[in-house]
């Protein structure tokens, strides 16, 4: 059986509704990450477009889809869900590490 592949993910932050509550949940969730295998990788970006609309972004790298499954569904996330979800609203989408003709 072929290991999993590593994942990133991105995470759009569409709006915020409470900044200090968003900063809390985005020290706490970068903190937790690690011990379920994952890694903040880059947040914040610019627009490539200037004066385009934009999104702050934040891109973190799993060892594998089910590794971030497993950390978004744990105990120990429960609770900075629930912060998440009343300080900000954000979208997130997992796109695989390999790509090209040879990537499944």
């Amino acid at each position: 059986m072929m290991a999993e592949s590593a994942v990133l993910v991105v995470i759009e932050i569409v709006s915020v509704e409470d900044p200090a509550g968003l900063q809390t949940y985005a020290q706490r969730a970068s903190a937790l990450i690690g011990s379920f295998g994952g890694q903040l990788v880059a947040q914040g970006g610019v627009p490539v477009d200037e004066g385009a609309a934009f999104a702050p972004l934040v891109i973190q790298r799993w060892p594998s889809e089910a590794a971030f499954r497993a950390w978004i569904a744990s105990d120990a996330y429960r609770p900075l869900n629930e912060l998440r979800l009343a300080s900000a609203t954000m979208k997130a989408a997992i796109v695989p590490t390999s790509v090209g003709p040879d990537a499944a």
